[in-house]
């Protein structure tokens, strides 16, 4: 099956920067958590997380979002609407 929507290896994601400091004070958020932070539907979330929208991982079963690189990425949303 071909992937889509995934970058070379070693491409940097544009919206999306590692840092050290977040990771030790990193809020993880499951499905339902990140859908009433988002206000958005559980198929949205769903569809997101295919198509690699939104950062996420899977601890066991159970898909996992860290709260800031969501907060990036509604910033990131926000500001590509803007008109310039």
């Amino acid at each position: 099956m071909k992937k889509e929507n995934q970058p070379p290896k070693g491409q940097k994601i544009p919206h999306l920067e590692f840092n050290d400091d977040l990771v030790e004070k990193e809020i993880w958020l499951t499905t339902e958590g990140a859908m009433a932070h988002l206000k958005v539907s559980r198929s949205t979330m769903y569809r997101w997380r295919k198509k690699q929208h939104i950062p996420s991982t899977k601890i066991g079963n159970i898909p996992m979002y860290p709260k800031c690189l969501l907060n990036t990425f509604l910033i990131n949303r926000s500001i590509g609407n803007v008109k310039e």
